[in-house]
C-alpha cells in the first residue's frame, strides 16, 4: 500500500479547449498492490481552469472536483522503478462561469429594446470520466501523462506525484 499527493497540469482538448484555458490542479492518491504487476488506485483531485476570452467581451472559466478509481499495470515487471499503463473511471463534478458584457440594445422613440446588464452566469454538472495513460515511478516519485475522456470536456493531463509506502 502507498499514498501520496501531487500536482496536475491539464490542457483542454477539442471544444473544451475553445471554452477554457489551461488547468492546474492538486490531487491525493492511494494505491494497493494486488501483485507485482497490478495496483488498484483511488484518487481525489481538484482542478481550476483559467479564463479564456471568446471575443466580444465574453469569457469562460471552470473548476472540477474528481473522484477516480482504477488500475496501474506495471509494464517493466518490477515494483519500482517502472513504466506502467493506467486506466481510471470516475466522476467529475464541474462548475463553469460564463462572463458576458452589458449590451445597450436598440433605442427607438425613447424606449430601449433588448440589451442586458451582463455579468456572470454559472452552471454545474457531474460527468462520467475515463482516464487512459502511461507513467513512470522511480522510488517515491511518480510522473504520468493521461488523456481524460469526459464527453465534451476532454483534456490531456500531466501529473507529478510524491508517493510513500504505508
Amino acid at each position: 500500500m502507498s499514498a501520496g499527493g501531487g500536482v496536475e497540469l491539464a490542457f483542454p482538448m477539442g471544444d473544451w479547449g475553445n471554452k477554457v484555458g489551461t488547468g492546474i490542479g492538486i490531487f491525493g492518491l492511494f494505491q494497493y498492490g494486488l501483485n507485482q504487476d497490478m495496483l488498484v488506485t483511488g484518487q481525489l483531485g481538484y482542478t481550476m481552469w483559467s479564463s479564456k476570452d471568446w471575443g466580444s467581451g465574453q469569457s469562460g472559466k471552470a473548476s472540477s472536483f474528481e473522484i477516480l478509481g482504477g488500475v496501474k499495470y506495471n509494464l517493466s515487471k518490477q515494483v519500482t522503478p517502472g513504466f506502467y499503463a493506467l486506466g481510471q473511471l470516475g466522476i467529475h463534478s464541474i462548475s463553469t462561469t460564463t462572463t458576458t458584457p452589458a449590451s445597450s440594445g436598440v433605442t427607438f422613440g425613447g424606449v430601449t429594446y433588448g440589451g442586458s446588464t451582463g455579468g456572470d452566469v454559472t452552471g454545474s454538472a457531474s460527468k462520467f470520466v475515463i482516464n487512459l495513460g502511461v507513467g513512470y515511478q522511480y522510488t517515491n516519485f511518480d510522473a504520468s501523462v493521461k488523456y481524460v475522456i469526459n464527453g465534451d470536456i476532454s483534456n490531456l493531463a500531466i501529473n507529478v506525484a510524491y508517493v510513500v509506502p504505508l
